[in-house]
């Protein structure tokens, strides 16, 4: 397992000087993927759902205070396995063109982070530790065939106490296999709610 050093390193070395916020975000975005495809985490290190976003604590305490991050002492990049460090360098490549805003609203609407604070509101402090199950599970949906991330998505759903239409399944099935978007999903659901009210 790497470690959570090492990690930040290799994330500093490809995007260079970076907003701790944005470094948080990013070193979120590469546990969940690294969990979405192994099932494991990359690094050990809890994340908690803050305000702002997922956070390393550890991380966070190490760069309290800073505008920018220029470095990372005690982080070595070369320490990577090949495979983790070409995931670093998908995750940079994929999210490094958003800004730390757009990657905290992101983190706001995915579930790892909703779920860790269940009611509380966005701008309530927590310190609730994100699921690396719900992680694992959530970005492991986007990269498994459509059928099962819909399966995966009711069962989901089901477990918290949630019922699912057939036809909402349907719908989502069409959309995960790419046969129409999710705008005109919801257009053509909002367009059958008005008919029968």
């Amino acid at each position: 397992m790497a470690s959570v050093h090492d990690v930040v390193a290799a994330i500093l070395d490809r995007t260079g000087p970076e907003s701790p916020m944005k470094l948080q975000k990013l070193l979120y975005y590469t546990q969940g993927w690294h969990l979405g495809r192994t099932g494991e985490p990359l690094f050990p290190n809890r994340i908690e759902a803050w305000t702002a976003g997922p956070v390393v604590p550890e991380v966070y305490h190490r760069h309290e205070g800073t505008r920018e991050v220029e470095g990372w002492p005690g982080g070595d990049g070369g320490r990577l396995s090949a495979a983790d460090a070409d995931l670093v360098a998908t995750v940079v490549d994929r999210y490094g063109c958003f800004d730390r805003h757009q990657l905290s609203a992101m983190t706001h609407e995915e579930e790892p982070w909703r779920s860790a604070r269940g009611d509380l509101p966005d701008s309530a402090p927590s310190s609730a530790r994100v699921s690396e199950a719900v992680m694992a599970r959530f970005f492991g949906r986007m990269i498994t065939d459509p059928a099962t991330a819909v399966a995966e998505a009711k069962a989901s759903a089901h477990l918290e106490g949630l019922e699912v239409s057939d036809s909402a399944v349907a719908a989502c099935a069409e959309v995960a296999s790419g046969a129409i978007t999710t705008d005109d999903a919801v257009q053509r659901r909002l367009r059958q709610l008005l008919k029968t009210a």
